[in-house]
């Protein structure tokens, strides 16, 4: 079985709505990574939720989280097939 699909549910992907926002803010920015604090202000979701999100995101293999000196730079792991989908699906609802 693939290990992005092992086990997972789409109540961790949709956990709360604050999932869903910052999961939706990684999509529309691909290719780049930011910071908790700058997500959290962009998106208007509490910083410490967003670490929570972050780190459930990146537990099932849609986050990816690296070090750049002191900050950690959140991003969309692009090579995990569901967030390809999820891509796709946003993509589609704008088109509607």
């Amino acid at each position: 079985m693939n290990k992005y699909f092992s086990g997972l549910r789409l109540d961790e992907v949709f956990a709360s709505k604050a999932h869903a926002t910052v999961l939706q803010f990684l999509i529309e920015n691909p290719g780049k990574g930011f910071s908790l604090r700058y997500i959290a202000r962009a998106t208007g979701v509490a910083p410490s939720t967003v670490g929570i999100v972050v780190n459930n995101l990146e537990r099932v293999g849609l986050v990816l989280q690296r070090r750049l000196y002191a900050v950690k730079l959140i991003a969309l792991n692009h090579e995990n097939p569901i967030a390809q989908e999820l891509a796709r699906l946003v993509e589609k609802i704008r088109e509607v």
